[in-house]
């Protein structure tokens, strides 16, 4: 296992500070991955402008990447708190009311029943990390506008 951490990141340095990483234990077993890696794992289509790929999942939450070109439509998880980590990109996210500015490693929490969206200023498609308590049905999502 040792091997396989260590060759995904590269050699190590002594001293030198390792790549940004998720380090999961899910029911499926370990998952590590460099953030890097997690964000480049997919690509959008031209014409797709967001993706949600689950990643991992135990009984009390579920792991996802996202990835979004431009925006998300205003919406809200009436039954999910929501917990975020910007990847790659930048730009703003609305929470409640308002709309403040975020980017690479970025951590958001959304509590349940709050109306969010991110807006991608960067020029290319951004990629997060989404944690939603309990786990994402793939229903819960209510648009607020």
């Amino acid at each position: 296992m040792l091997a396989a951490v260590v060759a995904s990141f590269g050699c190590a340095h002594e001293g030198a500070a390792p790549p940004a990483a998720l380090d999961a234990l899910f029911p499926a077993g370990r998952r590590t991955e460099s953030l890097a890696a997690l964000a480049d794992s997919e690509q959008l289509a031209p014409d797709e402008s967001f993706r949600l790929r689950e990643i991992g999942r135990d009984a009390h939450t579920s792991h996802h990447v996202v990835w979004i070109r431009d925006r998300e439509t205003p919406h809200r998880h009436d039954q999910h708190d929501l917990w975020v980590v910007i990847l790659r990109g930048h730009g703003t996210m609305r929470l409640g009311d308002e709309e403040r500015p975020v980017g690479e490693g970025s951590v958001l929490y959304v509590p349940r029943g709050t109306v969010h969206a991110f807006r991608n200023l960067s020029g290319a498609v951004a990629a997060a990390y989404a944690v939603y308590a309990p786990p994402f049905d793939g229903r819960d999502r209510v648009d607020a506008e």
